[in-house]
């Protein structure tokens, strides 16, 4: 039996915070509850082989469908869609009404949360696994239940106006009695709500599943279709279960991309030999994990801190400045976009950042970096649209769009073209040991990469 505290009014703030939209707007306590109750009406996520359908019909009860993503692909075209483009086929599908007779044909389990207050300050949350089979559940059911027990926190909060609890005066401690799967069977805890953080209710819960992940590694939220935060949980259990959470992606130029007047050049780097995930790849963005409840602004700025020793949109940010101020070399959120391949999916909040070539210097760390330069923008262009044509080639590109023969052909000649025709307009500085048209990117980073193109095509006033 675990026992945590944590203050009721602490709790509605920081439930807030993880429960707020997607663009994280600073909200009282009960608006963001408000927007993450109706958020939970009807969504979806995405975790391990399967698409989550969430939904709530009553106030004090939750349902999350396991569909497997499979169902999605008895029409598609083996040959035009990737991994990643099922899943997100399965995740937009899932966020929809599915007819009855259908969605009881797709569904291979059910979790099932339901809360009630049984005294003035006691509220018991259940969750309980429905199942067409004998299966005793696994530990995806156990980490999936722990997300739900925050979902119902929040909405237990709600019920409470301006985070007071309906109670004696002086007594602000809620007591709940949790029970809910466990690897071996069913478990119970109680956590009392009273002095701490939001963070410390949630190590609590998962403490029982792996006290190492619970108390040491940070946490990350999980995320629906529409970017909305359903709960935080240890980050080895995103990797795990391909979880689809919050992260940022980031061009870095040396001239905005709002100056149109010339295009920039963008900052491109290889990973080094020794990494263990896509070791040698190229990368045309800085990218990260948001941590629970960070908001993505602040994302963006630590991990370019950390990334390419750009600290000045951290610092402007560290003393009370915003994405407004003149001297923050980050732009707004531009835009959001989901990619998934068979090892991630991400809810990605794209930013740039400007360099001050004049007074920045880009330091990367040498285990991490192996190489680094400027390129200019349609080299870059080019090397990604060739990366993603070798990866068609070999069957393993995770998006969409794998053209037949003779359409690959049109592809093929026009990019030679288009390489001929820089190889003449540009030195070969840019090519270091390898020439840039061999360059392969890292996956993940093209589906950005498709995502910004079709963006930058959408917006008049960048890069033209």
């Amino acid at each position: 039996m675990n026992i945590a505290a944590l203050s009721s009014s602490l709790l509605c703030a920081a439930v807030s915070a993880f429960a707020t939209s997607r663009s994280y707007r600073q909200l009282s306590p009960s608006a963001a509850m408000k927007e993450s109750s109706s958020s939970l009406m009807m969504s979806s996520s995405l975790a391990d082989e399967y698409a989550i359908r969430t939904q709530s019909n009553m106030s004090n009860e939750l349902r999350w469908d396991f569909i497997p993503i499979n169902h999605f692909a008895e029409n598609r075209d083996s040959l035009n869609e990737g991994v990643g483009t099922l899943a997100l086929k399965a995740l937009e599908s899932c966020g929809h009404h599915i007819a009855q007779q259908e969605s009881d044909k797709m569904i291979a389990h059910s979790l099932q949360c339901e809360w009630t207050k049984s005294g003035s300050n006691v509220w018991s949350i259940k969750v309980d696994r429905t199942t067409k089979d004998t299966d005793e559940g696994n530990e995806l059911d156990c980490v999936l239940s722990r997300i739900m027990v925050q979902c119902a926190l929040s909405k237990i909060t709600t019920t409470i106006p301006d985070g007071k609890e309906e109670a004696p005066k002086g007594n602000n401690e809620i007591l709940l009695h949790v029970t809910l799967p466990l690897p071996e069977g069913r478990g119970c805890q109680q956590i009392l709500l009273s002095n701490y953080n939001y963070d410390d209710c949630v190590r609590h819960l998962f403490t029982p599943l792996n006290s190492e992940y619970a108390q040491k590694m940070e946490l990350v939220d999980m995320v629906n279709n529409n970017g909305d935060v359903l709960g935080s949980l240890p980050r080895p259990y995103v990797h795990t279960y391909n979880i689809l959470h919050r992260g940022i992606g980031m061009i870095v130029t040396n001239k905005s991309i709002f100056d149109t007047s010339s295009t920039p050049d963008v900052y491109v780097h290889q990973r080094t030999s020794t990494k263990r995930v896509f070791p040698s790849l190229y990368d045309m963005f800085v990218g990260g994990v948001s941590t629970s409840g960070e908001d993505s602004t602040w994302t963006a700025a630590r991990e370019v801190a950390e990334e390419l020793g750009l600290k000045r949109a951290l610092k402007v940010l560290e003393e009370g400045g915003d994405s407004t101020s003149l001297d923050n070399p980050l732009s707004d959120e531009l835009f959001q976009c989901t990619i998934c391949t068979s090892y991630n999916r991400c809810v990605v909040s794209m930013f740039a950042y400007t360099c001050d070539t004049s007074s920045e210097t880009i330091e990367w760390q040498e285990e991490e970096v192996a190489w680094g330069g400027w390129v200019p923008y349609d080299v870059v262009e080019v090397a990604g649209e060739l990366s993603i044509d070798r990866l068609k080639e070999r069957g393993v590109w995770p998006g969409t769009g794998a053209e037949n023969e003779e359409e690959q052909k049109v592809t093929n000649d026009a990019s030679e073209a288009k390489v001929m025709e820089l190889k003449g307009k540009y030195s070969s500085d840019q090519e270091k040991d390898q020439p840039w048209e061999s360059w392969d990117f890292v996956p993940d980073g093209l589906l950005v990469w498709v995502a910004w193109l079709k963006w930058v095509k959408g917006n008049a006033d960048v890069l033209k």
